[in-house]
């Protein structure tokens, strides 16, 4: 019985692998083709099987991750329409149980808008930079954080640290204004008018005759003639 399982055995091997031949012949693949899948025929199952699991996990991945971004953005809609002690904490809760996605980013942001509105400076300033650190210049929220960074430690009275985010603030197209602005602003209110001048007529030359800047040439030229009038 066992000598005849093992014939058994033997010609439905050689059975298929006449097929997989005939099969290789029939496709008119050159004969150096042929013989590399004889003799690599158990490598390239090996390798087909492992492909076929990459792609079968990676859209397994996919879809759970598309779920995660999904319930992180529903969450986030729902801690938004709270308020008070109970939006911070549903908003915690979103960084917490969703940290690696956007919905989780902008819970962080909106934390600190909160400590900001609520006279809680410091951790408002901290919480902006934290973000800042996690990000890219390039990064369409960097600007934006460098701006909520600057007011906190302005209004924190830590006006080095301030001029520091409007000075790379003032960098940033379409930002020239708010940064300049800050920059004067902490002048003036340090009481040095000259300075603040200084600033101001700097950014006026950074603008030049840009037709879109119009306003806000008119606004600073305004800001200029308020400071003479004090100085």
């Amino acid at each position: 019985m066992t000598s005849e399982s093992a014939f058994n055995k033997r010609l439905t091997e050689e059975t298929n692998m006449e097929k997989v031949e005939g099969l290789l012949e029939h496709l008119n693949l050159p004969p150096k083709v042929i013989d590399f899948i004889r003799n690599y025929q158990r490598q390239i199952q090996i390798a087909l099987v492992l492909i076929v699991v990459v792609v079968v996990s990676l859209s397994l991945y996919n879809s759970y991750r598309k779920g995660v971004v999904e319930d992180a953005a529903s969450a986030l809609s729902t801690a938004l329409q709270n308020t008070g002690d109970e939006k911070v904490l549903s908003l915690t809760q979103v960084v917490s149980e969703y940290g690696n996605t956007t919905s989780a980013q902008w819970a962080k942001i909106e934390l600190a808008h909160f400590d900001m509105k609520n006279g809680e400076y410091a951790a408002a300033a901290e919480k902006y930079q934290v973000e800042l650190s996690n990000l890219d210049e390039s990064d369409p929220l960097y600007p934006l954080l460098l701006f909520g960074a600057g007011q906190a430690l302005e209004a924190e009275k830590k006006y080095g640290a301030a001029v520091d985010q409007y000075d790379l603030l003032k960098e940033f197209k379409g930002y020239g204004n708010i940064g300049y602005t800050g920059l004067a602003r902490i002048e003036e209110t340090q009481g040095n008018f000259e300075k603040a001048e200084t600033v101001y007529n700097n950014f006026l030359l950074s603008i030049g005759d840009d037709p879109s800047a119009a306003q806000a040439k008119t606004d600073i030229e305004a800001r200029i003639a308020q400071l003479k009038a004090k100085m």
